[in-house]
């Protein structure tokens, strides 16, 4: 990949995980105007369902894609310093890995 061209593929993902969350939103609106009653036992019922779930785990994964991308660019315009920069950019790294990981543990307990 050339140089000029090496911002393209964030771009492009970004622009697709807002395309996912903006169609995600809607599906997930929908899906909870669908409900009987909205209570403890119907949400967890709704995302034991394995599509529900897949769904949402793709929706916070495209989620962090996107916040990722975002926090990435203003770090790299805004922080000057390269040690600065690199353990900043490590933190939120870390941070975005940590919720991840949290959200698969409480959809497999869900879910399970």
């Amino acid at each position: 990949m050339s140089r000029r061209a090496q911002g393209l593929m964030p771009w492009v993902w970004q622009r697709i995980s807002a395309l996912y969350l903006a169609f995600f939103l809607l599906y997930f609106l929908i899906s909870l105007l669908s409900l009987d009653r909205f209570n403890y036992s119907e949400w967890t019922a709704w995302v034991s369902h394995p599509i529900h779930s897949i769904t949402l785990f793709i929706a916070f994964l495209m989620l962090i894609v996107h916040a990722w991308i975002g926090m990435k660019d203003v770090i790299m315009d805004y922080i000057h310093t390269l040690f600065l920069r690199a353990l900043v950019l490590m933190l939120v790294g870390l941070s975005l890995l940590v919720c991840l990981v949290w959200l698969a543990r409480i959809l497999i307990g869900i879910i399970l």
